[in-house]
């Protein structure tokens, strides 16, 4: 009941037409399927009907970069839209004890189509803008990176977005996964040489 717990739910206010999925008042897309037991939920489709949210970047608290006060969160769900195909979210939202607020990062909640190479690769390039853009943020904020507090590195949010949907490139040859919270030089090339080709 915890992942449920943390994901929190949203409220419908109309369906995506791009994926068909219920979304709420902020354009962020809800689960038509119960947590539980994986059955469809009643009325999903109908404005009011509450669902749980598919990402909730400050609820799982999994990929963060910047101090224990004040810093971004991210999230990111792949989901299977039928015949419509496949669609990742990628959300970051900025949270700030000092400043006394909780709120979506600019460009922070992005719904792509991964379905091809070139649509996956765009789709870790995007999560990389997003690490750029609270790296950013960071700096400007004089604000640093707590490594060891979040016991990973800024680049495991967008490896773990590439690793998704490319599981086996992370593996040594022994067939191992690669440690892709702590600061993996391997596992980063290899996410950067998908997004950006073999030249990054």
């Amino acid at each position: 009941m915890g992942y449920a717990s943390d994901l929190g739910t949203g409220v419908v206010h109309d369906l995506c037409p791009i994926t068909g999925y219920p979304r709420d008042e902020y354009g962020h897309l809800l689960q038509t399927t119960s947590l539980r037991d994986g059955s469809v939920i009643p009325d999903w489709n109908k404005r009011g009907t509450k669902l749980p949210n598919f990402t909730s970047p400050y609820g799982h608290l999994e990929f963060a970069i910047g101090s224990g006060d004040d810093f971004y969160c991210f999230d990111y769900e792949t989901i299977d839209a039928g015949p419509r195909g496949m669609f990742v979210v990628l959300h970051a939202v900025i949270n700030s004890e000092s400043g006394g607020f909780i709120e979506g990062a600019p460009n922070g909640y992005v719904v792509l189509p991964c379905n091809t190479m070139a649509e996956q690769a765009l789709a870790i390039r995007e999560a990389f803008c997003l690490v750029d853009q609270a790296l950013e943020w960071c700096h400007y904020g004089d604000i640093k990176h707590s490594v060891r507090g979040w016991n990973q590195n800024p680049a495991y949010f967008p490896i773990c977005v590439a690793q998704s949907f490319y599981e086996y490139k992370f593996k040594d040859r022994a067939g191992k996964q690669y440690n892709v919270r702590k600061n993996n030089n391997k596992a980063h090339k290899i996410a950067l040489s998908i997004a950006y080709g073999d030249k990054a």
